[in-house]
């Protein structure tokens, strides 16, 4: 797999380029957005019609499934330490309800073979606000209020969409090289419903935590986007 002649591509560089220069100028009103989100998703395409499904791939795309798997992990259970902690406490502040999300490094992986400025305005576009949907992190929503599991009663395996030992959320991959995978549904998130390509995602390893604590709707307690390494 030679990455940097995949990012050598004349599409490629035609619409990072795009997407650097409307990066450093947006002002994020309407307009604005609609065409960033019309370049990454562009983007998007035109790397996965350049995936290569070796063994190299393979490797680093498990590394990350399992690093991502092991963020949500972390955040699940802080998300139950934080609620259970706080429910013990005499105050009375109103309906107590704590919510966790996980995001993507904010910078850009020191480990991806690309350190162009270029490709970090692409990635600084991709996590900083152009992808509503990514406004809830990388998974579905999780959080805890009136004593309930979070993400229902199969806890963590459901929010992970790893119910069954044969769960594997490879769509939009060649389905014979990731048959056996054991792919998370956070994964799935980033790569079908938002614009991550591939090459965006195998090389990250770092995560951003948030938990928030609300009292009647309100937030009290904002613990900030934690890193996970």
């Amino acid at each position: 797999m030679d990455i940097k002649k995949i990012f050598e591509d004349p599409r490629v560089k035609m619409l990072e380029e795009d997407i650097a220069q409307w990066n450093n100028g947006c002002s994020y009103n309407d307009e604005e957005c609609h065409v960033m989100e019309y370049l990454l998703l562009s983007r998007r395409r035109v790397l996965a019609e350049l995936n290569v499904y070796d063994d190299d791939m393979k490797r680093l795309l498990t590394e990350f499934n399992e690093a991502l798997r092991k963020a949500c992990t972390e955040l699940y259970h802080r998300v139950i330490v934080t609620y259970e902690k706080l429910s013990k406490q005499e105050e009375d502040f109103g309906e107590l309800e704590v919510d966790g999300k996980i995001f993507l490094d904010f910078e850009y992986s020191p480990l991806h073979p690309i350190q162009t400025q270029r490709a970090k305005e692409v990635w600084d576009a991709l996590t900083q606000g152009f992808q509503k949907l990514y406004d809830d992190g990388c998974a579905w929503p999780l959080y805890i209020r009136g004593g309930e599991t979070p993400a229902g009663p199969r806890g963590l395996l459901e929010w992970l969409g790893m119910e069954d030992e044969n769960d594997n959320w490879n769509e939009g991959l060649d389905r014979e090289w990731s048959k056996d995978m054991h792919l998370v549904q956070p994964f799935h998130n980033l790569y079908d419903h938002l614009n991550f390509s591939l090459y965006d995602l195998i090389f990250v390893r770092e995560f951003n935590l948030e938990v928030n604590v609300k009292y009647d709707g309100n937030i009290l307690i904002a613990n900030g986007k934690e890193p996970h390494q």
